[in-house]
């Protein structure tokens, strides 16, 4: 199966961001769920810079209610946001693509470091 054009342009733009391959699997997998989200609903527009942040919103707010991974929603979120601001989407439109989060202090590892555990606040 080839890859659809939004799926092509997040390519573009992890190589000019320069991700390395741990950033490039994430982005892919998380606009692949993105696009498969939206697909028995809406269309897919053919550029990124047409996308429509509320689809994005929403299904980053679906992603985490079903989250097991809080690093990793960060990452995918992270993601989402680097190509959007790559294609041309100014930083104070992406204000919504957000999750609220809650860190927790635990007690300090064997080496007296500091450690916390993050929760998400739904």
């Amino acid at each position: 199966m080839s890859d659809s054009s939004l799926l092509k342009q997040v390519k573009r733009c992890a190589d000019k961001i320069g991700c390395n391959d741990m950033m490039r699997a994430i982005m892919s997998n998380v606009w692949l769920e993105f696009e498969r989200s939206i697909a028995p609903y809406s269309s897919l527009p053919g550029r990124l810079p047409d996308l429509d942040l509320a689809l994005l919103a929403g299904f980053i707010q679906a992603r985490s209610k079903r989250c097991v991974d809080v690093e990793l929603l960060l990452l995918e979120i992270t993601c989402i946001r680097m190509v959007l601001l790559e294609s041309g989407f100014l930083r104070n439109q992406l204000s919504e693509l957000s999750v609220r989060i809650r860190r927790d202090r635990l007690a300090n590892d064997e080496n007296g470091k500091y450690r916390f555990a993050k929760t998400l606040c739904i």
